[in-house]
């Protein structure tokens, strides 16, 4: 299991280094696929910013689920610091086990915690489980903008473990690669690579009576 000083990573990263992208992406996540009410998932959310812009942004609910106990504690100090206890709870569990029901979530988001899971076709199947008929995933990693991309690894530059590991993560993880998992794993979705990351984006089939 990926590893972290949760209150170090919650500091420089989340609310420093990072600070700014939550904003674009849950606009964009929002954007994309419509979703403003109902239950939000923060898959892989660690210190919650994802996910507490996504409410901060909408009307949604929100849960943020994470396998670390360490990153969920330093989560309910975020929410509470925004105002936004008992709208934004924590679950802990894995993406290859998602602790939800059958079709609980109406959107589920997760910004970077893909490149880090333990089987990614698995993962995949349970977000598509875990949706309601109609519900949205919206999967991936990425800076919002060039603009916003620029600056971090600018500001990085001088970290070659931090700058290998991302280039690694994208040898690793192409378009091409979440494809085949999509196709693999039956579900009918989109992936695209633009300034603002790397994305899964599906929907799942509504019912029809």
């Amino acid at each position: 299991m990926f590893a972290m000083n949760a209150r170090e990573y919650n500091d420089r990263i989340m609310n420093g280094l990072f600070r700014d992208i939550y904003p674009l992406l849950a606009e964009q996540a929002l954007a994309r696929t419509g979703v403003k009410s109902g239950l939000c998932i923060d898959l892989g959310g660690g210190p919650g910013m994802l996910g507490i812009r996504m409410a901060l942004s909408s009307d949604l609910r929100v849960a943020i689920v994470d396998p670390l106990a360490d990153c969920l504690a330093v989560a309910e100090e975020n929410i509470a610091r925004h105002g936004l206890t008992g709208r934004i709870t924590t679950r802990q569990g894995s993406a290859e086990a998602l602790p939800l029901a059958d079709g609980e979530a109406d959107l589920i988001v997760s910004r970077g915690s893909i490149y880090f899971w333990e089987d990614q076709g698995r993962g995949l199947a349970e977000v598509y489980r875990a949706l309601r008929s109609g519900g949205w995933a919206y999967i991936g990693g990425g800076f919002g903008s060039q603009a916003l991309r620029d600056r971090i690894f600018a500001e990085k530059a001088g970290d070659a473990e931090w700058t290998e590991g991302v280039a690694e993560r994208r040898r690793k993880n192409p378009p091409s690669h979440f494809r085949t998992l999509l196709a693999e794993a039956g579900i009918s979705g989109e992936v695209r690579s633009d300034d603002s990351g790397t994305w899964i984006v599906f929907q799942k089939p509504a019912r029809t009576k």
